[in-house]
């Protein structure tokens, strides 16, 4: 990295208990290698933010530690930031594939956004009239949370929240303060990063909050990693979403259940933050910045688990040998479901439709990726059936945890799906 930026530039590089980074190789990068150790395990966020308060330059760029620079990969997101102060800049992502180490083409036609969950995605970017792949613009969230900002722009918001624990979420919370509070976020083409996208984290995860609470079941079942990440997106959405805080709730319902217990670690206030800074509710993020989110929130019918019998319908596996069955609710795994009003199509966070082939001589439940117009992912809801638009079959789960379509009779027991939240009333 140091042998591919300017000259005057240095890189701070803070350990957090890595035994193999010791001084001694520190030392081989002096002076533009500038390294600490925290002396006890502290987590990504923590380590962000004691990286800012070391650091002594105009600009702050925080980078993971599986990702290789490019040629020329600082001077556009620098351009950028000294045309508008008010930015952070995020490089194109490449994906760098974690077993080979080949290198691929990151993809100019996608931004970073979130959803309810308060899960990162990619989102589609549509080009702008006379807009070119190479032009910056702009994203609701930072890609892979990569990203560059002034150091004095990164003061006035306070850092990232230092109540969120080892890492999850942080830059979802930090995008969403830049924007709300009179900041832009932007992708910048011409500067390119390669990134590896690992499916597993490489580090551990401290153990659940506190141990004398009375938690229900899932959360006494839940993985410290787990744990974590939905302990900060409550926080997250507790501090930020607003009115709007309900969708992340229906969608995590064991999120109510998990106790806050904010350490004062130090003077971080929110509602201090968004009088201090002016900052726009969070409904204006949805009409200027994440339209996505708006346009997802007016045409759900109902949303959330979805209960059968005290069991909830859940996607099991991976593309292409998913199983559809019925589980046990307490999980935070289980599935999130969405009901769209306009389409009919019932669909997992993963954009799977649950499907029928109304063509078969049996017709047959499926799930498969959502496609507008598929007249076999309609569903029509009646009280609390759910009756297929083509074929007039209901859902149904007459044996134990052995779900099929039959005629649909009415106040059939086994034919009764409930969602966490319903969004309108039902017909």
């Amino acid at each position: 990295m140091a042998a591919r930026m300017l000259s005057h530039f240095a890189v701070g590089l803070l350990a957090s208990l890595e035994r193999h980074l010791t001084a001694a190789y520190a030392e081989r990068g002096r002076p533009r290698l500038i390294f600490s150790r925290n002396l006890n395990r502290k987590g990504l966020i923590w380590s962000r933010n004691e990286g800012a308060r070391l650091a002594s330059g105009h600009y702050l760029l925080f980078l993971d530690s599986h990702c290789e620079v490019n040629d020329g990969w600082l001077e556009p997101l620098l351009e950028r930031l000294t045309l508008n102060s008010r930015l952070a800049v995020s490089p194109l992502l490449d994906p760098i594939e974690p077993e080979t180490l080949s290198y691929m083409a990151g993809n100019e036609l996608l931004k970073g956004g979130f959803d309810w969950s308060l899960h990162f995605h990619w989102l589609p970017r549509v080009l702008a009239d006379k807009e070119t792949l190479a032009q910056p613009y702009t994203s609701p969230v930072f890609a892979g949370g990569i990203l560059m900002i002034s150091r004095e722009s990164f003061r006035k918001l306070h850092g990232f929240n230092p109540h969120l624990e080892i890492w999850g979420g942080e830059s979802i919370e930090l995008a969403i303060k830049l924007w709300l509070c009179g900041g832009q976020i932007e992708i910048v083409p011409c500067s390119r990063i390669g990134h590896i996208f690992r499916a597993a984290h490489a580090f551990e995860f401290p153990p659940q909050y506190d141990q004398e609470q009375e938690l229900e079941q899932e959360l006494q079942q839940l993985g410290s990693a787990q744990a974590t990440y939905l302990r900060n997106s409550k926080i997250i959405a507790e501090s930020w979403l607003d009115e709007y805080k309900y969708l992340f709730y229906a969608l995590k319902p064991s999120a109510r259940e998990i106790p806050l217990n904010l350490r004062p670690v130090s003077t971080y206030d929110p509602a201090q933050i968004k009088a201090e800074l002016k900052c726009q509710p969070f409904d204006w993020l949805m009409r200027h910045v994440s339209p996505e989110l708006r346009l997802q929130h007016a045409n759900l019918s109902a949303l959330g688990t979805l209960r059968n019998a005290g069991r909830c319908l859940h996607v099991a596996g991976t593309v292409p040998q998913l199983q559809l069955l019925l589980t046990s609710c307490h999980s935070l795994q289980v599935t999130q479901w969405h009901l769209h009003h306009e389409s009919g199509q019932l669909s997992t966070e993963q954009r799977l439709c649950l499907a029928v082939d109304a063509a078969a001589k049996q017709p047959q439940l499926s799930l498969e990726p959502c496609r507008a117009g598929q007249t076999g992912q309609h569903w029509l809801r009646r009280n609390t059936q759910l009756q297929h638009a083509r074929t007039h079959l209901c859902l149904d789960n007459p044996l134990k945890d052995q779900l099929l379509l039959s005629r649909c009779r009415p106040h059939a027991v086994s034919q009764s799906f409930q969602f966490a939240l319903e969004m309108e009333a039902q017909s």
